[in-house]
């Protein structure tokens, strides 16, 4: 540029890298610089679009959040959701089927005054899975957050209060209070290590237990605690690995509803210049319960012991991939579409049943907001 100022699309390129090192005014310089330019209308679009981002992340309080709606099928539905709540003790019928899903979250961001890099931050989110047809396997989830965090040039953490509701087949069936905390290093250029732990009170509403918790000695309410460590690094500029392992602990005023365990997961993600993605992740998770359960499982019965298992596929791309030019610098940067296969699995000890389901999800996501 030095050489040849006339050079505008490595200056708007220079602009791009100054934004993404957090160098607010020096990008907003090189723009400057731009504005009585003649310059394409992709290039003029991309350089109207990071100094709306520029602006929105020069202020003391930011808004960003995400929406997305989505179609899915699964092999096996009620199966797929045996899965993932603990509350059917009696096999379930197979039977496979779809669902609508929709989620949404809303994040609110406020730098502190004279605290430089600290941030006091909120978050709202919620999903909804609505099923087709006579399938009953309907669940909402809502949860808030909010908490302090702070971002230095090689290190970041966070804490915060969180509260989330879940309802299950149209009725109210768990509710968590607590605390979660994170904390990030990076080692270099291309590696970050994380840390983080949740601690969070559970209460159940489960009609049935409850009717019988005086007799048992308890119910399913409690505490539960995780604790992950993990590690992610960039192979390239637009390759990402990640692996985490941790450690989970329910406790019940039941004993035998308590469990604890560890699990695994990894991540690969990886883009095209033009935006498209390929996304895998899958984990696993071995529990073994705190104690036999003669009530539900049956007496004579071992403790219950699970290996829960789960593996996603997907591939997407934003709008503007399609076009010519794989870029529009406008909304179709921030409007994408995304194909996933999913696959999740249950094994448990005799007499509880396995479950497994393959399933597909058509996804639409829209990001917006100051994090974009």
């Amino acid at each position: 540029m030095i050489a040849d100022p006339n050079r505008h699309g490595a200056r708007l390129m220079y602009a791009a890298v100054l934004y993404r090192l957090d160098d607010l005014q020096g990008a907003r310089d090189q723009l400057d610089l731009l504005e009585p330019v003649t310059l394409t209308p992709l290039q003029r679009a991309e350089a109207t679009r990071y100094r709306a981002r520029i602006e929105r992340s020069r202020s003391t309080t930011r808004f960003s959040g995400s929406a997305s709606a989505a179609v899915t099928y699964e092999e096996d539905a009620a199966g797929a959701l045996t899965t993932q709540f603990d509350s059917i003790f009696a096999p379930p019928v197979s039977q496979e089927g779809g669902a609508a899903v929709f989620a949404a979250r809303l994040n609110i961001a406020h730098d502190l005054d004279g605290a430089a890099g600290y941030t006091a931050f909120g978050s709202i989110g919620g999903y909804d899975r609505s099923t087709f047809g006579d399938i009953d396997g309907n669940v909402r989830r809502g949860d808030l957050e909010a908490g302090l965090s702070y971002v230095g040039r090689l290190n970041s953490w966070n804490v915060s209060a969180v509260a989330r509701a879940l309802d299950l087949l149209d009725d109210p069936y768990m509710r968590e209070v607590g605390l979660k905390a994170q904390a990030r290093w990076r080692t270099s250029n291309a590696t970050t290590f994380s840390i983080s732990g949740e601690a969070v009170s559970q209460t159940f509403d489960e009609p049935g237990v409850d009717a019988l918790a005086v007799f048992i000695g308890g119910d399913r309410d409690g505490w539960r605690y995780d604790f992950n460590a993990g590690l992610t690094h960039r192979l390239d500029a637009r390759t990402t690995i990640g692996v985490s392992a941790g450690w989970q602990d329910k406790q019940a005023d039941y004993e035998p509803f308590g469990y604890s365990g560890p699990g695994v997961q990894a991540r690969y993600d990886t883009s095209s210049a033009r935006g498209q993605y390929v996304a895998i992740s899958g984990g696993i998770q071995w529990l073994e319960y705190d104690a036999p359960d003669p009530v539900f499982v049956g007496f004579g019965a071992p403790a219950r012991e699970d290996t829960r298992s789960w593996a996603r596929v997907a591939i997407g791309a934003p709008f503007s991939a399609f076009t010519a030019a794989g870029a529009t610098g406008d909304w179709r940067q921030d409007v994408g579409i995304e194909g996933a296969l999913t696959y999740g699995a249950r094994d448990s000890a005799a007499p509880l049943a396995d479950y497994d389901s393959w399933g597909a999800e058509l996804r639409l996501t829209w990001r917006f907001g100051a994090a974009n």
